[in-house]
């Protein structure tokens, strides 16, 4: 198993708060474990500006995962003034070392242009080895530059190829995408069923134009559901400000031998 995809400590579910003393790190010499453990710790506890030092600690000892984590805080802008440059630099030293969570880091301030030139090609790279790791995350940004055509040749199959990965391991983004392209045939064959399976996933987790979506098709009979649980999904979407969903929040007679009319959202 690589080392980035071990367990995390830096849950508060799964650390006794009184386990580690919160200490200063000039107070004591401790080994880079130490120092990340500590790291986590008050990261843990929302105490950014304390985590900041242990994780500067392990990370100028060569600890990989306090690198990515310190870069995270400063792309964040946590605990210190935010800084893309410092994130970029904290960041790379971590992917130079297969740290696929620093890859994905590193790989997205790329595709945006933070703190390094924008270099989609470079962010493919970045991402993709992040992808092939197993990383969620990374998986469904690679989809999301297949669908786009950055960095590499438009390729919607490998778009939902990616986004696939990610939908199956729970993110929501891509349950939402990877339901797109089933609604609207793209990348894949048009199949309304599966794409009302990943909306349904997708709205659940909260994800407004999912319902919005999943709404659309539950009125025109693609999902088994009553019309409470048709407008659900469109009054949920209309709480987060999408207006079409107030349209179609009335009682309506299915289109015949036809397939929706999809709109971009």
């Amino acid at each position: 198993m690589h080392a980035d995809q071990m367990p995390l400590t830096d849950s508060p579910a799964t650390e006794d708060p009184n386990r580690l003393a919160i200490a200063k790190p000039g107070a004591l010499t401790v080994d880079q474990h130490e120092a990340l453990a500590m790291g986590l710790h008050c990261k843990a506890m929302r105490d950014y500006g304390l985590a900041v030092s242990w994780f500067l600690k392990a990370a100028q000892q060569g600890n990989v995962p306090a690198q990515y984590h310190l870069g995270a805080l400063y792309k964040q802008g946590n605990g210190v003034v935010q800084d893309f440059v410092k994130a970029a630099s904290w960041f790379g030293r971590a992917a130079a070392q297969g740290y696929a969570r620093a890859q994905s880091g590193l790989g997205l301030l790329y595709k945006n242009g933070q703190g390094v030139t924008r270099d989609c090609r470079r962010a493919f790279g970045l991402l993709r080895e992040a992808a092939e790791q197993g990383l969620s995350t990374a998986q469904y940004h690679l989809g999301d530059l297949y669908a786009q055509g950055l960095g590499v040749a438009e390729d919607l199959g490998q778009a939902a190829f990616w986004f696939t990965r990610a939908a199956e391991q729970g993110c929501g983004s891509a349950q939402y995408r990877l339901g797109v392209l089933y609604q609207e045939g793209r990348g894949v064959t048009q199949n309304l069923a599966q794409a009302a399976t990943w909306l349904r996933k997708a709205a659940e987790q909260g994800c407004s134009p999912a319902q919005l979506r999943l709404g659309m098709l539950c009125q025109i009979g693609v999902t088994v559901a009553d019309d409470d649980q048709t407008a659900s999904w469109l009054r949920k979407a209309m709480d987060y400000g999408y207006v079409e969903a107030a349209a179609l929040d009335k009682p309506q007679e299915p289109p015949r031998g036809s397939t929706l009319e999809h709109r971009s959202i």
